[in-house]
């Protein structure tokens, strides 16, 4: 198979005239042939006009494309894509932006290679396998651009390179803290363009062609991209985005505007209703001036390379009057998406059936569909109306019947574009039964029983259990004295006023006649002073000091469903009298009580959202017109829990201070002698409320989010 060049007089004329200019020789490609030399060995001869240069080789997606790169050379005449369909080699295609040629080999498979020139023509061998064999005449496979070594007797003149191709006519920069997009327009859909990946930058090479003077510069970046520079090193343009993480690419060329777009690894984010997910696995390809039916057939055999068993294959269907050519570059794109991009730029649609997929003009599948929308409203007005009774499990009747009135026009009027029954249908409910009644076509009582399998379900349950705990930490110091005086067989004496008596007795102590002492006395002293001649002194000193530490605990748990309110009550009601308007007199009631009020809201990821409302009323011993005053602490407040987190609320916090003191008017003041007359009581309480709740999901087998 042999691709050759027609050269005219008129252009060796034109030929010779730009040689004297550049006062050298202009190296051409006179044809390109491929021949099968062994059962697993392709040898492609590409021929010259004179010595063969040295190109740069490398692969590319993924090892199924050998691109060789020739630097001063010209393609001539060389058709852009020539099939080959020999062994491994499925066609090659060639391209030039004036002072480069490049040759993409198409492989059907990972190949190794080895080239050696033989007087004017390379020969290429491709050799099924994956392990790449490079010739010492030929320079090292990378993926990095590389100099390209000339015969010096062709080297290129002072004139010659003084001479820049301008490859970028613009490029901008925008994107955020998730990512960026960089668009380059390029002066030529032709120009080679290269992507690739350095560690935490991203390399945008234009091969031979330079940036303007006016378009290098460097573009701040935020969050993911740190910043994106353009520069010339030497006859080649390099837009460089530096990257603060790591992150994937995405890089597609349609037409003369090449699109990168950069974002963090695997983005779980749930996408919208106008956004499209692609799923499909990564593929570079480029094309240029190919028959979009070609790029069809190349994609299509993709994707059935990759297909796994009897899964995933994929049939295109190309209408008639699918027509033209394209030119694209596409790396690292999901195939699905590559096929969205390609009939997009070519005004196309896609229509799937399992997996055939049918391409044709945009404007000719709508037109079928709404002639297939046409066609079945036709068939739902001659359908004969059926009734169906629906027995629901879970929900309730009511509220099914409620939503097919929200959904859709339940009533029959069928305005409603979006109901799930016909402009005849009807519905109505049995709540005794709880069973829902449907008029309507065969087809739209299928939609009602689709919705009503989706939704007549079990919810989750929440086991919420709360453990309420009063802390309390009290502190009390009293301290008194009690004192008395009498004579042994004397009536005369000195006593409480409880305690005059004529009684002759022998008691020392009965009533005191200072009685200051503490009411519960953990400790005392009684003492006889000045016990002469039968007189005697009582006199009885006693101190109490009590620390309190106590934990009021309990444990309240309760059962409810998704979304369901939860109640917890612990107190009392207090009665109270209240007028009514006509006159008479009744009795209510008013709630002092511990009240926890919880609503769990299970969310998709399995964490659990509760609204809570916890209130704490005591009785004040006030009254205002009869009614009890309630002295009343409230926390609400919403948070998100793991399944079995607990969340601990606090804050209702009591301190109580307190110095009492009770005294002897005049002779409780007397220095030293005084405390003799007086009792003191010093109190500080402290008391808070702390409520841990943990709730968990409870896991029945047979519930669903």
């Amino acid at each position: 198979m042999n691709f050759l060049t027609k050269k005219s007089a008129f252009a060796y004329s034109a030929l010779a005239i730009s040689f004297m200019a550049i006062e050298a020789h202009a190296l051409a490609i006179q044809g390109l042939s491929a021949n099968q030399i062994s059962a697993d060995t392709t040898q492609i001869k590409v021929a010259f006009d004179g010595q063969p240069v040295t190109p740069v080789a490398y692969q590319q997606a993924g090892g199924k494309q050998l691109t060789l790169d020739f630097n001063q050379v010209s393609s001539g005449g060389l058709p852009r894509s020539m099939p080959i369909n020999r062994g491994v080699v499925n066609e090659v295609t060639a391209l030039n932006n004036g002072s480069m040629t490049r040759l993409m080999i198409d492989l059907k498979e990972q190949a190794s290679y080895t080239s050696t020139i033989e007087g004017n023509n390379l020969l290429v061998n491709v050799k099924q396998g994956n392990q790449v064999v490079v010739n010492p005449s030929v320079a090292p496979a990378s993926n990095q651009p590389m100099t390209v070594r000339v015969n010096p007797l062709l080297a290129p003149t002072s004139s010659s390179l003084a001479t820049n191709y301008e490859g970028i006519s613009a490029f901008n920069y925008t994107g955020n803290a998730q990512g960026g997009d960089v668009v380059v327009s390029l002066t030529n859909e032709s120009i080679p363009v290269d992507v690739q990946r350095q560690g935490n930058k991203l390399v945008i090479r234009t091969t031979g062609t330079t940036i303007p003077r006016h378009l290098l510069r460097r573009i701040a970046g935020n969050g993911l991209v740190a910043d994106v520079n353009a520069t010339n090193q030497g006859q080649n343009g390099v837009i460089t985005i530096n990257m603060t993480g790591d992150f994937e690419y995405q890089a597609y060329q349609s037409g003369s505007t090449l699109n990168v777009s950069v974002l963090p690894p695997k983005m779980l984010r749930e996408p919208t209703l106008e956004e499209k997910v692609y799923t499909g696995e990564p593929l570079s390809m480029e094309f240029q001036d190919v028959s979009v039916r070609t790029v069809l057939d190349v994609l299509a055999k993709f994707v059935n390379d990759n297909a796994s068993g009897n899964q995933g294959y994929l049939n295109i269907v190309a209408n008639d009057n699918v027509q033209g050519n394209i030119t694209l570059r596409l790396m690292n794109v999901p195939w699905d998406q590559a096929l969205d991009i390609i009939l997009k730029s070519k005004g196309l649609g896609q229509r799937k059936n399992g997996n055939v997929i049918l391409v044709a003009p945009a404007n000719e599948i709508a037109a079928a569909e709404i002639k297939e929308l046409e066609d079945a409203r036709k068939v739902d007005e001659l359908e004969p109306i059926r009734q169906e009774h629906i027995r629901l499990n879970y929900a309730k009747a009511e509220d099914i019947h409620g939503l097919l009135d929200r959904v859709g026009s339940a009533s029959g009027s069928g305005n409603n574009r979006n109901s799930l029954l016909s402009p005849r249908g009807n519905a109505t409910f049995d709540g005794r039964t709880n069973t829902i009644i449907i008029n309507d076509t065969a087809r739209s009582i299928a939609n009602v029983r689709q919705l009503i399998e989706t939704i007549d379900i079990p919810v989750k349950q929440v086991m919420i259990e709360a453990r309420i705990v009063n802390a309390s930490d009290s502190f009390s110091k009293q301290l008194g004295v009690r004192w008395g005086f009498n004579r042994t067989g004397s009536e005369f004496d000195i006593r409480g006023m409880n305690g005059l008596s004529s009684s002759n007795t022998e008691s020392r102590f009965g009533n005191f006649a200072v009685d200051l002492g503490v009411t519960a006395a953990t400790s005392g002293i009684s003492l006889g002073l000045l016990n002469i001649d039968n007189y005697a002194l009582g006199l009885e000193l006693s101190a109490m000091q009590a620390d309190n530490k106590g934990e009021i605990i309990s444990s309240p748990k309760v059962l409810t469903a998704d979304k369901q309110l939860a109640r917890i009550s612990s107190g009392v009601e207090i009665p109270y009298q209240e007028g009514s308007a006509s006159g008479a007199t009744t009795v209510s009631f008013k709630e002092a009580a511990l009240v926890l009020s919880a609503t769990p809201n299970i969310t998709p990821e399995g964490k659990i959202g509760l609204d809570l409302e916890i209130t704490n009323s005591a009785d004040s011993g006030s009254r205002v017109l009869g009614v009890p005053i309630l002295n009343t602490d409230e926390i609400k407040t919403n948070v998100i829990l793991e399944d079995g987190q607990t969340v601990v609320l606090g804050g209702v916090f009591k301190n109580t201070i307190g110095n009492n003191q009770n005294k002897v008017p005049f002779l409780g003041d007397l220095p030293g002698v005084g405390r003799l007359f007086r009792n003191d009581v010093r109190l500080n309480n402290k008391e808070e409320l702390l409520i841990f709740v943990t709730p968990r999901i409870v896991n029945d087998g047979v519930s669903r989010y």
